[in-house]
């Protein structure tokens, strides 16, 4: 809208607290609400009017529209840096065609990820970044004073009672326990933020959430107030942790459930390589030796080691105007023959 582009219209699903809210701030000028279990009828004279389709999420609905539709074009705009989800990476064009494919890309990792998969054409991958890296540059009020550790794992397909019973969920209430990483944290008055992945969290798989004062259990809802605010991300495979290390902020991957030969190493998003260099040396399968690299940073006040942060600088194509260079990209797209 800033751009003066006042013919956007924004589809998002009726059952989202997005979409609530806004309903409920009177600010859902320009937004189509649908239902997920339908492609609402009423979306077709927006679409076939449209001169492109852009998403975050893959929807095959707006992709067989725009195979369909010749001067359609579209435009996978990443809900997040897709590097560690190749299931997410497949998933986004397997219905599109060849010629209708457009993604915007945020890391040269991502981009050599691409290209080795060979699932688009070069001419297709767009080097950007994502919108909501524009807000990171400036502070915000944040709805938590202290400071903070950020801990969030991604999503398992576990049957419920094989959940219960999981690595996955034992590993996670040993490390919320531990009595060394409890104390320190006292002691340093720095508290640690649990934030369950959505998908658990909607379907009731319960953590064992203890009293500790300097562990705190919250749910998504003001998630990247706390990726500004935490100074330290620990989790396996999240893609928040680009947004941590685009503000140079150390990130501790540990992958918690590595022996469980079943869940973690074929459902999981990637095969575990401990040389990958996105690691960066901080990648972790033993609860004590993360324990000891969290006091690490907490000594050293969160700061980077210069080589850690170099390497964190190669990870961005772009460091500032996001937002605009998206902008350039859909006009591109839109203007090609």
């Amino acid at each position: 809208m800033k751009n003066n582009v006042t013919d956007a219209y924004y589809i998002i699903n009726d059952r989202s607290k997005l979409y609530k809210k806004l309903l409920k701030q009177n600010k859902t000028k320009n937004i189509i609400p649908f239902k997920a279990s339908t492609f609402n009828d009423q979306l077709f004279p927006y679409i076939l009017n449209s001169k492109i389709l852009i998403q975050s999420y893959t929807l095959h609905a707006f992709q067989r529209v725009a195979n369909s539709v010749k001067y359609i074009k579209f435009l996978y705009i990443c809900h997040a840096v897709n590097y560690f989800k190749i299931n997410i990476i497949q998933s986004q064009i397997s219905i599109l065609e060849k010629k209708k494919q457009n993604i915007i890309l945020t890391s040269p990792y991502e981009y050599r990820l691409y290209k080795k998969l060979n699932l688009y054409n070069e001419k297709s991958l767009h080097k950007g970044g994502l919108p909501r890296y524009d807000r990171f540059q400036y502070s915000r009020k944040s709805p938590y004073e202290n400071d903070c550790i950020l801990i969030s794992f991604t999503y398992r397909s576990y049957g419920k009672s094989t959940y219960e019973n999981s690595l996955f969920k034992k590993n996670i209430n040993n490390l919320l326990n531990d009595t060394l990483l409890i104390s320190f944290l006292a002691k340093k008055n720095i508290d640690l933020i649990f934030i369950q992945h959505h998908h658990d969290e909607n379907r009731k798989r319960n953590i064992n959430k203890n009293h500790i004062p300097n562990i705190k259990f919250l749910n998504q809802q003001n998630l990247e107030h706390y990726i500004v605010q935490c100074s330290l991300y620990i989790t396996d495979f999240s893609s928040i942790s680009f947004d941590f290390m685009f503000q140079y902020k150390p990130v501790l991957f540990y992958h918690l459930d590595i022996n469980d030969k079943i869940e973690f190493q074929e459902k999981a998003y990637m095969k575990v390589d401990y040389n990958n260099s996105i690691y960066f040396n901080n990648i972790f399968a033993d609860q004590k030796l993360l324990v000891n690299k969290i006091k690490y940073y907490i000594n050293r006040n969160f700061t980077l080691e210069k080589g850690l942060y170099e390497k964190y600088t190669t990870l961005f194509y772009y460091r500032n105007n996001f937002t605009k260079k998206i902008i350039e990209i859909i006009n591109k797209i839109i203007e090609e023959d």
